[in-house]
């Protein structure tokens, strides 16, 4: 069961990677939900996985590219981002130890 549910995280934020570019690809704001799974992942792997972390980083990049600093503060202030990112401490949370590094490897490229 533990590891139906992680192996569904690891995908929702591949998913979240990989759709995240088509939804801000005309200039629009970046999808919250993305962009709050896609910090809160990285803050969560940065301390542990510096090559992840990395990956991540560019990740954002390229997801919040054009956006404005006010339209990134619209968005990280929204409902949407702020249950996002919370929704992946409480999961980030339950990770043994042992799985830590495999969670941050997984995250999409």
């Amino acid at each position: 069961m533990r590891r139906r549910r992680q192996a569904r995280w690891v995908w929702l934020v591949w998913a979240g990677w990989a759709l995240g570019p088509i939804a801000h690809g005309d200039g629009a704001l970046p999808n919250a939900r993305v962009l709050g799974v896609s910090e809160s992942v990285l803050n969560y792997c940065g301390p542990r996985d510096p090559t992840a972390a990395h990956r991540l980083r560019q990740k954002i990049e390229q997801l919040v590219q054009g956006a404005s600093a006010q339209q990134l503060a619209e968005v990280r202030n929204s409902d949407e981002y702020r249950k996002a990112y919370d929704s992946v401490v409480d999961f980030a949370a339950k990770i043994d130890e042992h799985n830590v590094k495999r969670f941050c490897a997984e995250t999409p490229r």
